[in-house]
């Protein structure tokens, strides 16, 4: 009996660390919250069409409602750009995943050209092993 909660044991922690591609958790958080920066980076950099393209589902979109959400995203930036002189970088400061239902939300620092900072969580879900805003 032991040994059957033993390797019931030591399979729980190879299947928490070793979701998502066989990466630790720690490499899961990283890589997460790394895509989350480069998905508003391309915001940043006006790239609308790649940043809606890291949006859940975006492949599968009408293209009448995609173009929308690229709108969007441009007033969106429209409107940072006017109130901050827009966007000098973009940090992660914490991501956390949860492995079994492969999700995670990404806190980022947006700090804009006049100094400010503004946080943002983004949640992200894996699909087929890439990480896609929700």
């Amino acid at each position: 009996m032991r040994h059957i909660l033993t390797f019931i044991f030591a399979s729980l922690v190879v299947a928490t660390t070793m979701s998502c591609g066989g990466e630790t958790l720690a490499e899961i958080e990283a890589r997460a919250g790394q895509t989350a920066v480069a998905y508003y980076r391309h915001l940043q950099e006006e790239r609308f069409t790649d940043f809606v393209a890291g949006m859940d589902g975006a492949d599968s979109l009408p293209d009448g409602y995609r173009k929308q959400l690229e709108e969007n995203a441009a007033m969106f930036l429209k409107q940072q750009n006017e109130a901050h002189n827009g966007i000098h970088d973009i940090t992660l400061q914490k991501c956390t995943a949860d492995t079994a239902s492969k999700t995670a939300e990404a806190l980022l620092n947006i700090h804009y050209t006049d100094s400010t900072t503004e946080l943002v969580c983004v949640p992200l879900v894996c699909r087929d092993g890439t990480w896609m805003m929700k």
